[in-house]
Protein backbone atom coordinates (compact mmCIF):
# COMPACT_ATOMS: atom_id res chain seq x y z
CA UNK A 1 0.00 0.00 0.00
CA UNK A 2 2.95 2.24 0.40
CA UNK A 3 3.41 2.29 -3.40
CA UNK A 4 -0.21 3.15 -4.34
CA UNK A 5 -0.26 5.90 -1.92
CA UNK A 6 3.43 7.82 -3.46
CA UNK A 7 1.31 6.56 -6.99
CA UNK A 8 -1.79 8.25 -6.02
CA UNK A 9 0.66 11.57 -4.94
CA UNK A 10 2.57 11.45 -8.31
CA UNK A 11 -0.66 11.14 -10.53
CA UNK A 12 -1.98 14.51 -8.54
CA UNK A 13 1.43 16.20 -8.11
CA UNK A 14 1.01 19.95 -8.42
CA UNK A 15 4.10 20.76 -10.64
CA UNK A 16 3.88 18.00 -13.13
CA UNK A 17 6.03 17.19 -15.56
CA UNK A 18 6.17 14.46 -18.69
CA UNK A 19 6.84 11.34 -17.67
CA UNK A 20 5.36 11.78 -14.31
CA UNK A 21 2.49 9.86 -14.89
CA UNK A 22 4.50 7.26 -16.18
CA UNK A 23 6.43 6.99 -13.00
CA UNK A 24 3.00 7.18 -10.89
CA UNK A 25 2.04 3.75 -13.27
CA UNK A 26 4.79 2.14 -12.12
CA UNK A 27 4.24 3.04 -8.63
CA UNK A 28 0.19 1.32 -9.20
CA UNK A 29 1.89 -1.28 -10.65
CA UNK A 30 4.17 -2.27 -8.43
CA UNK A 31 1.58 -1.92 -5.82
CA UNK A 32 -0.74 -4.40 -7.04
CA UNK A 33 1.90 -6.93 -8.22
CA UNK A 34 2.75 -6.88 -4.58
CA UNK A 35 -1.02 -7.25 -3.19
CA UNK A 36 -1.28 -9.97 -5.44
CA UNK A 37 1.38 -12.09 -4.36
CA UNK A 38 1.42 -11.33 -1.12
CA UNK A 39 -2.45 -12.10 -0.72
CA UNK A 40 -2.06 -15.33 -2.88
CA UNK A 41 0.55 -15.98 0.16
CA UNK A 42 -1.59 -15.34 2.86
CA UNK A 43 -4.68 -16.87 1.58
CA UNK A 44 -2.62 -19.86 1.12
CA UNK A 45 -1.44 -19.86 4.96
CA UNK A 46 -5.05 -20.02 6.02
CA UNK A 47 -6.04 -22.65 3.43
CA UNK A 48 -3.29 -24.50 4.55
CA UNK A 49 -3.48 -24.08 8.66
CA UNK A 50 -7.02 -23.27 8.68
CA UNK A 51 -8.35 -23.13 12.55
CA UNK A 52 -4.81 -22.71 13.94
CA UNK A 53 -3.71 -19.59 11.34
CA UNK A 54 -7.15 -17.89 12.85
CA UNK A 55 -6.54 -18.70 16.53
CA UNK A 56 -2.24 -17.30 16.17
CA UNK A 57 -4.24 -14.06 14.10
CA UNK A 58 -6.43 -13.59 17.15
CA UNK A 59 -3.76 -14.34 19.82
CA UNK A 60 -1.53 -11.84 19.11
CA UNK A 61 -2.37 -8.22 19.79
CA UNK A 62 0.27 -6.99 16.53
CA UNK A 63 -1.08 -8.99 14.11
CA UNK A 64 -4.70 -8.80 14.85
CA UNK A 65 -3.77 -4.49 14.76
CA UNK A 66 -2.04 -4.85 11.62
CA UNK A 67 -4.91 -6.82 9.76
CA UNK A 68 -6.83 -4.05 8.07
CA UNK A 69 -4.13 -3.17 6.22
CA UNK A 70 -4.66 -5.88 4.30
CA UNK A 71 -8.18 -3.87 3.00
CA UNK A 72 -6.51 -0.66 3.46
CA UNK A 73 -3.76 -2.18 0.49
CA UNK A 74 -6.87 -2.88 -1.77
CA UNK A 75 -8.42 0.44 -1.37
CA UNK A 76 -5.47 1.83 -2.67
CA UNK A 77 -6.16 -0.16 -5.61
CA UNK A 78 -9.84 1.20 -5.78
CA UNK A 79 -7.83 4.18 -6.66
CA UNK A 80 -5.93 2.89 -9.30
CA UNK A 81 -9.01 1.49 -10.91
CA UNK A 82 -10.18 5.61 -10.66
CA UNK A 83 -7.37 7.49 -11.63
CA UNK A 84 -5.08 5.54 -13.97
CA UNK A 85 -7.12 2.49 -15.70
CA UNK A 86 -10.97 4.67 -15.96
CA UNK A 87 -9.05 7.50 -17.86
CA UNK A 88 -6.84 5.38 -20.13
CA UNK A 89 -7.98 5.39 -23.40
CA UNK A 90 -8.89 1.66 -23.16
CA UNK A 91 -10.66 1.97 -19.85
CA UNK A 92 -13.83 4.40 -19.77
CA UNK A 93 -16.79 4.40 -18.02
CA UNK A 94 -16.76 0.32 -17.73
CA UNK A 95 -13.60 0.58 -15.28
CA UNK A 96 -15.77 3.35 -13.25
CA UNK A 97 -18.44 1.00 -12.64
CA UNK A 98 -15.89 -1.86 -11.44
CA UNK A 99 -13.85 0.90 -9.41
CA UNK A 100 -17.38 1.25 -7.25
CA UNK A 101 -18.08 -2.43 -6.96
CA UNK A 102 -14.81 -2.14 -5.96
CA UNK A 103 -15.01 0.86 -3.68
CA UNK A 104 -18.72 -1.34 -1.97
CA UNK A 105 -16.37 -4.04 -1.77
CA UNK A 106 -13.89 -2.32 0.46
CA UNK A 107 -16.60 -0.56 2.69
CA UNK A 108 -17.99 -3.74 3.53
CA UNK A 109 -14.72 -5.24 4.25
CA UNK A 110 -12.85 -2.14 6.12
CA UNK A 111 -16.41 -2.23 8.62
CA UNK A 112 -15.81 -5.79 8.70
CA UNK A 113 -12.22 -5.42 9.66
CA UNK A 114 -13.21 -2.53 12.49
CA UNK A 115 -15.76 -4.89 14.17
CA UNK A 116 -13.44 -8.21 14.00
CA UNK A 117 -10.17 -6.14 15.42
CA UNK A 118 -12.31 -4.48 18.40
CA UNK A 119 -14.43 -7.31 19.03
CA UNK A 120 -11.83 -9.89 19.62
CA UNK A 121 -9.59 -7.47 21.52
CA UNK A 122 -12.89 -6.43 24.13
CA UNK A 123 -13.27 -10.33 23.99
CA UNK A 124 -9.67 -12.55 24.34
CA UNK A 125 -7.17 -9.36 25.51
CA UNK A 126 -6.94 -7.46 28.71
CA UNK A 127 -4.32 -4.52 27.68
CA UNK A 128 -3.66 -2.14 30.15
CA UNK A 129 -3.59 2.37 28.67
CA UNK A 130 0.28 2.12 29.39
CA UNK A 131 0.67 -0.65 26.83
CA UNK A 132 -1.63 0.24 24.62
CA UNK A 133 0.19 -0.02 20.84
CA UNK A 134 0.31 2.50 18.56
CA UNK A 135 -1.18 0.31 16.07
CA UNK A 136 -4.25 -0.03 18.03
CA UNK A 137 -4.75 3.12 15.42
CA UNK A 138 -4.93 1.40 12.02
CA UNK A 139 -8.35 0.59 11.79
CA UNK A 140 -9.66 4.06 12.84
CA UNK A 141 -7.02 5.06 9.46
CA UNK A 142 -8.94 2.38 7.22
CA UNK A 143 -12.22 3.69 7.46
CA UNK A 144 -10.75 7.09 7.12
CA UNK A 145 -8.90 5.69 4.20
CA UNK A 146 -12.26 4.40 3.06
CA UNK A 147 -13.98 8.35 2.86
CA UNK A 148 -11.02 9.46 1.17
CA UNK A 149 -11.06 6.64 -1.43
CA UNK A 150 -14.81 7.40 -1.89
CA UNK A 151 -13.56 10.92 -2.40
CA UNK A 152 -11.33 9.81 -5.33
CA UNK A 153 -13.59 8.13 -6.71
CA UNK A 154 -17.02 10.68 -6.53
CA UNK A 155 -14.14 12.95 -7.92
CA UNK A 156 -12.22 11.84 -10.71
CA UNK A 157 -13.44 8.32 -12.31
CA UNK A 158 -14.42 8.46 -15.83
CA UNK A 159 -17.72 10.25 -16.03
CA UNK A 160 -18.95 9.14 -13.04
CA UNK A 161 -23.06 9.88 -12.89
CA UNK A 162 -24.61 11.21 -9.25
CA UNK A 163 -25.96 7.89 -9.15
CA UNK A 164 -23.24 6.31 -8.22
CA UNK A 165 -20.89 8.98 -6.66
CA UNK A 166 -23.41 10.68 -4.22
CA UNK A 167 -24.44 7.57 -2.34
CA UNK A 168 -20.40 6.87 -1.54
CA UNK A 169 -20.07 10.29 -0.92
CA UNK A 170 -22.45 9.59 1.75
CA UNK A 171 -21.42 6.60 2.93
CA UNK A 172 -17.85 8.02 3.13
CA UNK A 173 -18.82 10.28 5.43
CA UNK A 174 -20.66 7.92 7.22
CA UNK A 175 -16.95 6.45 7.71
CA UNK A 176 -14.91 9.81 7.87
CA UNK A 177 -17.32 10.09 11.41
CA UNK A 178 -15.85 7.22 12.59
CA UNK A 179 -12.10 7.41 11.38
CA UNK A 180 -12.26 11.12 12.99
CA UNK A 181 -14.26 10.60 16.55
CA UNK A 182 -12.72 7.18 17.01
CA UNK A 183 -9.30 7.99 16.22
CA UNK A 184 -9.85 11.39 18.45
CA UNK A 185 -10.15 8.61 21.30
CA UNK A 186 -7.47 6.66 20.56
CA UNK A 187 -5.59 9.90 20.42
CA UNK A 188 -6.01 10.52 24.14
CA UNK A 189 -4.63 7.43 24.96
CA UNK A 190 -1.78 7.27 23.06
CA UNK A 191 -0.58 10.60 23.83
CA UNK A 192 -1.16 9.53 27.69
CA UNK A 193 1.08 6.31 27.14
CA UNK A 194 3.41 8.69 25.84
CA UNK A 195 3.75 11.24 28.81
CA UNK A 196 3.85 8.06 31.15
CA UNK A 197 6.40 5.95 29.52
CA UNK A 198 8.06 8.33 26.93
CA UNK A 199 9.54 6.84 23.34
CA UNK A 200 8.97 3.38 22.39
CA UNK A 201 11.81 1.07 22.27
CA UNK A 202 14.42 2.02 18.99
CA UNK A 203 13.16 -0.94 16.93
CA UNK A 204 9.70 0.61 17.47
CA UNK A 205 10.43 4.40 17.23
CA UNK A 206 9.00 4.53 13.18
CA UNK A 207 5.51 3.16 14.37
CA UNK A 208 4.34 7.09 15.89
CA UNK A 209 4.09 8.17 12.23
CA UNK A 210 1.17 5.89 12.71
CA UNK A 211 -0.39 8.45 14.64
CA UNK A 212 -0.37 10.82 11.39
CA UNK A 213 -2.66 8.50 9.62
CA UNK A 214 -6.54 9.14 11.43
CA UNK A 215 -5.86 13.05 10.81
CA UNK A 216 -4.26 13.15 7.57
CA UNK A 217 -6.46 10.73 6.51
CA UNK A 218 -9.94 13.00 7.47
CA UNK A 219 -8.50 15.59 6.01
CA UNK A 220 -7.69 14.18 3.07
CA UNK A 221 -11.02 12.84 2.96
CA UNK A 222 -13.14 16.22 4.14
CA UNK A 223 -11.58 17.73 1.08
CA UNK A 224 -12.14 15.36 -1.87
CA UNK A 225 -15.43 14.63 -0.11
CA UNK A 226 -16.21 18.48 -0.18
CA UNK A 227 -15.09 18.92 -3.83
CA UNK A 228 -17.03 16.07 -5.06
CA UNK A 229 -20.70 17.56 -3.78
CA UNK A 230 -19.30 21.22 -5.17
CA UNK A 231 -16.80 21.39 -7.35
CA UNK A 232 -18.14 18.19 -9.69
CA UNK A 233 -21.24 19.31 -9.26
CA UNK A 234 -22.68 15.88 -8.26
CA UNK A 235 -24.98 16.79 -5.65
CA UNK A 236 -26.71 19.46 -8.18
CA UNK A 237 -26.86 16.05 -10.70
CA UNK A 238 -28.66 14.31 -7.82
CA UNK A 239 -30.69 17.33 -6.43
CA UNK A 240 -33.15 15.36 -3.56
CA UNK A 241 -34.04 16.23 -0.21
CA UNK A 242 -32.39 19.41 2.35
CA UNK A 243 -28.85 18.26 1.90
CA UNK A 244 -27.96 16.48 -1.58
CA UNK A 245 -28.81 19.91 -3.46
CA UNK A 246 -26.61 22.04 -5.07
CA UNK A 247 -27.63 24.86 -2.70
CA UNK A 248 -26.08 22.57 0.47
CA UNK A 249 -22.80 22.04 -2.00
CA UNK A 250 -20.97 25.43 -1.43
CA UNK A 251 -21.30 25.48 2.59
CA UNK A 252 -20.35 22.09 2.36
CA UNK A 253 -17.06 22.58 0.33
CA UNK A 254 -16.51 25.66 2.81
CA UNK A 255 -16.93 23.99 5.91
CA UNK A 256 -14.89 20.69 4.59
CA UNK A 257 -11.58 22.85 3.87
CA UNK A 258 -11.77 24.69 7.57
CA UNK A 259 -12.34 21.25 9.50
CA UNK A 260 -9.41 19.69 7.03
CA UNK A 261 -7.18 22.90 7.91
CA UNK A 262 -7.85 22.57 11.72
CA UNK A 263 -6.68 18.49 11.25
CA UNK A 264 -4.06 19.17 9.00
CA UNK A 265 -2.64 21.25 12.09
CA UNK A 266 -2.88 18.08 14.64
CA UNK A 267 -1.50 15.81 11.82
CA UNK A 268 1.72 17.95 11.67
CA UNK A 269 2.13 18.23 15.56
CA UNK A 270 2.12 13.88 15.58
CA UNK A 271 4.02 14.05 12.20
CA UNK A 272 6.68 16.49 14.00
CA UNK A 273 6.65 14.09 17.25
CA UNK A 274 7.83 11.18 14.79
CA UNK A 275 10.82 13.30 13.48
CA UNK A 276 11.69 14.49 17.19
CA UNK A 277 11.58 10.75 18.26
CA UNK A 278 13.65 9.54 15.19
CA UNK A 279 16.28 12.45 15.67
CA UNK A 280 16.68 11.30 19.43
CA UNK A 281 17.80 7.74 18.53
CA UNK A 282 20.23 9.66 16.14
CA UNK A 283 21.92 11.86 19.09
CA UNK A 284 21.50 8.52 20.94
CA UNK A 285 23.23 6.27 18.74
CA UNK A 286 20.12 4.23 18.98
CA UNK A 287 19.04 4.17 15.16
CA UNK A 288 18.90 1.13 13.36
CA UNK A 289 16.58 0.00 10.36
CA UNK A 290 13.32 -1.90 11.18
CA UNK A 291 10.24 -3.34 9.54
CA UNK A 292 8.52 -0.92 11.17
CA UNK A 293 10.21 1.64 8.97
CA UNK A 294 7.56 1.05 6.81
CA UNK A 295 5.00 2.42 9.01
CA UNK A 296 6.33 5.99 8.06
CA UNK A 297 5.28 5.99 4.47
CA UNK A 298 1.32 5.28 4.55
CA UNK A 299 0.67 7.70 7.12
CA UNK A 300 2.99 10.62 6.37
CA UNK A 301 1.12 10.26 2.72
CA UNK A 302 -2.10 10.59 4.24
CA UNK A 303 -0.79 14.06 5.51
CA UNK A 304 0.82 14.73 2.16
CA UNK A 305 -2.29 14.51 0.16
CA UNK A 306 -4.05 16.63 2.40
CA UNK A 307 -1.53 19.40 1.76
CA UNK A 308 -1.65 18.52 -1.52
CA UNK A 309 -5.58 18.95 -1.30
CA UNK A 310 -5.12 22.07 0.57
CA UNK A 311 -2.36 23.61 -2.48
CA UNK A 312 -5.40 23.41 -5.25
CA UNK A 313 -8.22 24.35 -2.87
CA UNK A 314 -6.11 27.44 -1.34
CA UNK A 315 -4.23 27.94 -4.30
CA UNK A 316 -1.22 28.11 -1.81
CA UNK A 317 2.70 28.24 -3.11
CA UNK A 318 3.69 27.10 0.04
CA UNK A 319 0.96 24.35 0.66
CA UNK A 320 2.20 23.10 -2.67
CA UNK A 321 6.31 22.95 -1.82
CA UNK A 322 4.91 21.25 1.59
CA UNK A 323 3.89 18.66 -1.02
CA UNK A 324 6.64 18.21 -3.14
CA UNK A 325 8.73 18.02 -0.35
CA UNK A 326 6.99 15.32 1.69
CA UNK A 327 6.88 13.50 -1.76
CA UNK A 328 10.41 13.12 -2.23
CA UNK A 329 10.51 12.60 1.10
CA UNK A 330 8.27 9.41 1.10
CA UNK A 331 10.12 8.36 -2.17
CA UNK A 332 13.56 8.41 -0.57
CA UNK A 333 11.93 6.24 2.61
CA UNK A 334 10.64 3.34 0.13
CA UNK A 335 13.82 3.17 -1.58
CA UNK A 336 15.54 2.96 1.73
CA UNK A 337 12.71 0.49 3.42
CA UNK A 338 13.20 -1.68 -0.23
CA UNK A 339 17.06 -1.69 -0.18
CA UNK A 340 16.82 -3.11 3.32
CA UNK A 341 14.57 -6.03 3.24
CA UNK A 342 15.74 -7.04 -0.05
CA UNK A 343 19.19 -7.35 2.13
CA UNK A 344 17.65 -9.39 4.72
CA UNK A 345 15.61 -11.02 2.46
CA UNK A 346 19.00 -12.31 0.82
CA UNK A 347 20.60 -12.90 4.37
CA UNK A 348 17.32 -15.23 5.08
CA UNK A 349 16.17 -12.51 7.85
CA UNK A 350 13.33 -12.22 6.70
CA UNK A 351 10.43 -14.29 5.00
CA UNK A 352 12.00 -17.37 5.48
CA UNK A 353 10.86 -19.36 8.82
CA UNK A 354 14.03 -21.18 10.73
CA UNK A 355 11.89 -22.70 13.26
CA UNK A 356 8.26 -23.29 12.38
CA UNK A 357 6.14 -24.03 15.82
CA UNK A 358 3.57 -25.81 14.26
CA UNK A 359 6.08 -28.74 13.54
CA UNK A 360 6.57 -28.99 17.46
CA UNK A 361 3.42 -28.80 18.93
CA UNK A 362 4.69 -29.44 22.68
CA UNK A 363 6.56 -26.35 21.99
CA UNK A 364 3.47 -24.49 20.14
CA UNK A 365 1.95 -25.10 23.37
CA UNK A 366 4.17 -23.42 25.88
CA UNK A 367 4.44 -20.62 23.48
CA UNK A 368 2.65 -17.73 25.76
CA UNK A 369 0.25 -15.46 24.57
CA UNK A 370 0.81 -12.46 23.28
CA UNK A 371 -1.54 -9.77 24.94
Amino acid sequence: MNAGVIGTLLHQLPYQFPGLHVLSTIAFTTDLVLYVVFSAIYILHFVVFRRQAYQELVDNVMDLLLFPCWSIAFMTLVSFVTLTVSEAPWGGHAFTVVACVMWWIAATWSVGMLFFVFSNLIHQHTILDRQLPTLIIIPAVGVATLAAVGGVFSSFAHSVSPGLAVPVIVMSMCALGVGIFLGMILYTYLLHQLLAKGWPAPPMTATLFILVGPMGQSAAALQLLGSAASTHSQFRGYDRGVFLTEAAAGSLQVTCIFLALLMTGLGAVFLGFAIIAMFHRILNGELTWAPTWNAIIFPTGTLTTATLLLGTELDSAFFKVVTVVQVIFLILVFFVNAAYTLQKIYRGELLFVKEDPRLNPAGLAEKPKVT
